[in-house]
């Protein structure tokens, strides 16, 4: 009983003793390496490992050693970070054997069984549909995940852990889990990611027409065609004859422009409102869902009932741009005997709106 004892103990004072050993080489970095894994060593004594880790970070970039590698492993352990720890400790057990150092091999190999408990594991499910979207691209914490690791419970630090799937015309879709301890997390994509809508860009408003000639062209014909009872008038200026026709028909487009986006965001809505529907079916039996299902057809009413107030807006304001832009009068100058003749029609365009639905009504009279 006794030599158990003494060899149990001699085993965990051994990654103290000769395995804290640092950096072995002798480079052009060894002595800044070896200063900062010592430094590393006196504050992990006295407990303080957050400070301890970001130095044996920076001594093992300077200078590559086992025996920094294993006390880095020791202190993220210490940390927490169960998951970079475990995989650490198997680093330092094949470098070990590669080396010949088997009681070095023993003791990390141990560590790194006793950690495998406690390691909390997160799966990333992606299923057929989604994997064929051109260009698809699971991140996890800014990380690429292969194809590889899909479906496959991968060992994590515990804590909360960022997903984000990207893919050529699709909006970034991204949730955040929470990794535990012991246990398994798992995120779904979904099977197809929101489209980008693009608002339609309204064409170039048409040329505005000219009204009237130039003053010298018309100071030259009212000279030659006035008459002398006219000439008393002379001094006072032609009346100026505004035209509001190029201005309707501006408008027109604008908001024909805005009908033809809000159309396109109730197509947007309307399809991920049916996608967040399919999507909750495997979280719900009939009309009983799990926390994930509710979520899903929340979203799913919600993305719904966006698209149903853009529709009719989109809808609205597309039949108004239309009547705006074909009711605009042509512009004319004015009738043969010189007096202006307006060419605008007393047609009104109203947009109304009822909690059955919508449209535009038309009022008046063509010119």
């Amino acid at each position: 009983m006794k030599r158990r004892t003494v060899m149990t103990i001699a085993l965990v004072l051994a990654p103290a003793t000769s395995w804290a050993a640092g950096p072995q080489k002798n480079g052009p970095n060894a002595a800044a390496a070896q200063s900062l894994f010592y430094e590393a060593r006196a504050l992990m004594k006295d407990g303080r490992y957050t400070e301890a880790c970001p130095k044996l970070e920076e001594s093992l970039k300077l200078d590559d050693g086992i025996g920094t590698r294993f006390n880095l492993a020791d202190c993220n352990e210490h940390l927490g970070k169960v998951a970079t720890a475990w995989a650490s400790f198997l680093d330092v057990a094949a470098l070990s054997k590669a080396n010949n150092q088997l009681e070095r091999e023993k003791v990390a190999r141990k560590r790194a069984q006793a950690l495998e408990p406690r390691l909390p594991k997160l799966t990333i499910e992606v299923d057929t549909v989604a994997a064929i979207q051109p260009g698809l691209e699971v991140t996890r914490d800014g990380s690429t995940v292969g194809t590889a690791a899909w479906g496959t419970p991968i060992p994590v630090d515990p804590g909360s852990h960022k997903i984000v799937a990207r893919a050529n015309g699709k909006q970034p879709w991204e949730e955040a889990v929470e990794a535990v301890e012991g246990k398994t997390a798992k995120v779904t994509l979904p099977r197809e990611l929101t489209p980008i809508v693009v608002a339609a860009t309204p064409p170039p408003a048409p040329a505005q027409a000219s009204v009237g000639a130039p003053a010298s062209r018309l100071d030259t014909a009212s000279t030659t065609t006035l008459t002398s009872e006219e000439q008393a008038g002379a001094d006072f200026p032609p009346p100026v004859i505004e035209s509001h026709a190029s201005a309707q028909r501006t408008v027109g487009w604008v908001i024909g422009a805005a009908g033809i986006a809000g159309l396109g965001v109730g197509a947007a809505f309307g399809i991920r409102s049916l996608d967040k529907r399919n999507n909750s079916r495997d979280n719900c039996v009939g009309d009983l869902c799990n926390e994930t299902g509710v979520k899903q057809r929340d979203q799913a009413i919600n993305a719904g009932n966006i698209a149903t107030y853009s529709t009719i807006f989109g809808g609205a304001a597309l039949v108004t741009g239309i009547i705006l832009v074909l009711t605009t009068p042509a512009e004319k100058q004015g009738s043969a005997s010189g007096k202006p003749r307006s060419l605008v029609g007393s047609i009104r365009a109203v947009p109304e709106a009822s909690p059955y639905g919508g449209g535009v009504v038309l009022t008046g009279a063509l010119p």
